[in-house]
This record gives structure tokens, sequence and C-alpha cells, in this order.
């Protein structure tokens, strides 16, 4: 379900998608299934929509950046190490261990962009 959205999906969108198949499924099983697939790094939280997305490359083990289209909703990942080690470098020399990391840039993709214009 996760894997086939262009954009994030709620955890309750995810329940009433399960429920159609799965009478049974619950909340805290949604939560705990999403939490699994974050921790394997197969599934990235969106902090600002509150809402989750595939990762499109789970081999890549470096942190991410998530560019969020606004009107569509679209998620694009990012893989700038270059971003990610400066961050750490410089939270380790104020004294900071970073555990975990979410950089969202919230913009317009090219095809609402396209489409605002043509309007």
């Amino acid at each position: 379900m996760i894997a086939t959205a262009t954009g994030g999906l709620k955890a309750y969108d995810l329940l009433d998608r399960l429920a159609v198949e799965h009478a049974a499924a619950r909340p805290p099983t949604v939560y705990r299934a999403l939490d699994f697939l974050i921790e394997q790094g197969l599934v990235h939280r969106i902090e600002s929509l509150n809402a989750y997305v595939a990762c499109p490359c789970p081999e890549h083990a470096h942190g991410f950046q998530l560019l969020i289209c606004r009107h569509c909703g679209r998620v694009e990942e990012l893989h700038l190490d270059d971003v990610d080690a400066q961050l750490i470098t410089r939270a380790r020399e104020l004294g900071f261990r970073v555990e975990r990391q979410t950089i969202e840039l919230l913009g317009s993709c090219d095809a609402c962009l396209g489409a605002a214009a043509q309007a």
C-alpha cells in the first residue's frame, strides 16, 4: 500500500485500506508495523504531515532528505550525504549525539508549477 502511493499516507488511511481485507486490524497493529518498517529502513515518517512514505532505496544506509509538494503531496527522496555528514559533525562539535534527523523541504513540484502557470 505505502509502496504504491506517490505521497505520504497517514496511519488511519492505511488502517482503512487494510480493514478491507483484514477486518480485525486495529491502530496498534498498524503503528507497530510502521515502527518495524521504519527500523528496517523501508519506510520514512514525514514528520510535518504525520504520514509515511516508502523508501525507494532501502539499501542506502545514510541520511535522507524529503521533497514534499504542498499541492499534490508527491514526495521525492534525496540522498545528500555531505549535508548529512555536516550536520552530524557540527552536532558532535556542540556535544550533541544525533539519534534521528528529518529534513523536509516543502514546495511545489514541476507538474504543479506547470499546471498553475497554465491556469
